[in-house]
């Protein structure tokens, strides 16, 4: 595999979270003025109060409690997520497909002419 198409996967793998993160913050508002989402996935988490109590999971559930509409914002990353994931790999096969290396080499045997006879009883 040529160092290149390392190279571009490498950067993929920073470049596509990204993308989804920056279309999840310009998605989430217009998705929450239709009124079409559940009102559990809106608003802040609330937590039980025994994860309150402890000086470490209290700041945990502090700082997770702080992010309005947060399991709206993860499942439309996901999803985001997903799509971008999806028109990347197909993109990827269309090029390598058309500017990849040769089937064959000049190496390579070539392939079988042979047709097996059709199996009768």
């Amino acid at each position: 595999m040529s160092p290149l198409w390392r190279g571009v996967g490498c950067i993929l793998i920073v470049i596509v979270p990204l993308l989804a993160f920056w279309l999840m913050l310009v998605l989430t508002p217009p998705i929450i003025a239709t009124g079409l989402v559940p009102y559990q996935l809106l608003g802040y988490i609330q937590f039980p109060i025994w994860a309150l109590r402890n000086k470490i999971t209290s700041g945990i559930a502090l700082f997770i409690g702080s992010f309005n509409h947060l399991w709206l914002s993860i499942i439309i990353f996901l999803v985001v997520l997903l799509i971008l994931s999806a028109i990347i790999s197909i993109s990827y096969t269309a090029l390598y497909q058309a500017f990849g290396p040769v089937l064959y080499t000049p190496t390579d045997a070539p392939p079988s002419k042979h047709k097996p006879k059709k199996y009768t009883r």
